[in-house]
């Protein structure tokens, strides 16, 4: 059985037994107990973080690191920098020195990775986020300025080219980190089975699902499926999906031919009547089926009609609805995600 850990008052109490024979009656006795009492308190609530600490559903970050750099292949999944490149006017022979610093009109800051010397009219070159994380993302067409002038560059006209500054991501969250060490516990690796392969792909930067597919292009194939859920745009790129092949390839045994995939999304779009009609019940609605959709709509997975009408009238506030449309159970083929795609709310 587990052990209580006594109460403050408790051990007081206790303090004070101790204390209380007859030559200590008219001493300090009381404030002897109560200095005791707190300090031996305070060494069980230390004992208590102690014992938290042994397994990693309850460990604290630090600790929760360690365990991580000792089990997984992968610890704790750092920052990366969004990247790409921009386009500027010069004349000929300007230089454009390596970290030369840009700045956009909201503060964010990058910095050119490769030097050159430009020829007259627009040139190019490629530039990375200064600070890590999601922040550096940026859409095509977005104006930087440099931070101090450049003989020769017109400053005004930096313009991010296509697709954008990409692949910034933020360092790993703790709880997903705290996911994969908890499942390093339960599935014991078998050198390439199908629970290997999707931890595998979960150890890459920016993926947060996997889903492995044996013999899924032929015999001897491996088709693995991977979303990056934190990113604005979660179905991966070619490039994307490349790094996590990559990575892989060093892993697999040496007789599976692996294939690294993007799932195809299939939005699901929920018409129905609720009661009482409040735009505080319509966002309760979306939380619950959006939680439906990442709980049970798996790749290739089929969206009960039954759960769909649980998941809406566990929404708090919501009283009675009519769902009009999906009529039936929704299902996916084997390369389909089910994603939510929104409600439409009939009078």
């Amino acid at each position: 059985m587990p052990f209580e850990t006594p109460s403050l008052p408790v051990l007081i109490k206790r303090t004070q037994s101790d204390l209380a024979g007859d030559s200590l009656r008219q001493s300090d006795a009381q404030v002897l107990a109560r200095t005791l009492g707190g300090a031996v308190y305070g060494l069980y609530g230390y004992l208590d973080w102690i014992a938290e600490q042994i397994l990693p559903d309850k460990a604290d970050e630090s600790t929760l690191e360690r365990i991580a750099a000792l089990r997984l292949n992968q610890p704790r999944k750092s920052a990366q920098v969004a990247t790409g490149s921009v386009s500027f006017n010069a004349s000929a022979g300007a230089v454009l020195d390596v970290d030369t610093l840009l700045q956009s009109n909201d503060g964010r800051t990058y910095r050119v990775t490769a030097a050159q010397t430009t020829g007259n009219g627009v040139n190019s070159a490629t530039i990375a986020a200064l600070d890590a994380g999601s922040q550096g993302n940026a859409d095509a067409g977005l104006t930087l300025v440099p931070v101090q002038p450049v003989q020769g560059i017109d400053g005004s006209s930096f313009k991010v080219l296509e697709p954008g500054l990409t692949g910034g991501i933020a360092r790993e969250s703790l709880e997903s980190l705290r996911s994969r060490v908890i499942r390093s516990y339960r599935l014991i690796p078998h050198g390439g089975s199908a629970q290997d392969y999707e931890t595998w792909a979960l150890e890459c930067p920016g993926i947060t699902r996997a889903w492995c597919r044996g013999n899924f292009l032929g015999p001897g194939t491996v088709g693995v499926f991977v979303m990056r859920d934190d990113d604005a745009q979660p179905i991966p790129n070619d490039e994307q999906l490349a790094q996590v092949l990559a990575y892989i390839e060093q892993l697999r045994p040496v007789t599976a031919d692996v294939s690294v995939m993007a799932p195809v999304q299939v939005l699901v779009n929920y018409k129905l009547r609720i009661t009482p009609d409040t735009s505080a019940v319509r966002a309760a609605i979306e939380t619950q089926l959006r939680d439906l959709h990442n709980r049970e709509a798996g790749l290739g997975e089929t969206l009960l009609l039954s759960h769909i009408g649980e998941a809406i009238s566990s929404a708090t506030g919501e009283t009675d609805h009519t769902l009009v449309s999906p009529s039936s159970n929704v299902t996916a083929a084997s390369n389909q995600l089910l994603t939510f795609g929104g409600c439409e709310w009939l009078s």
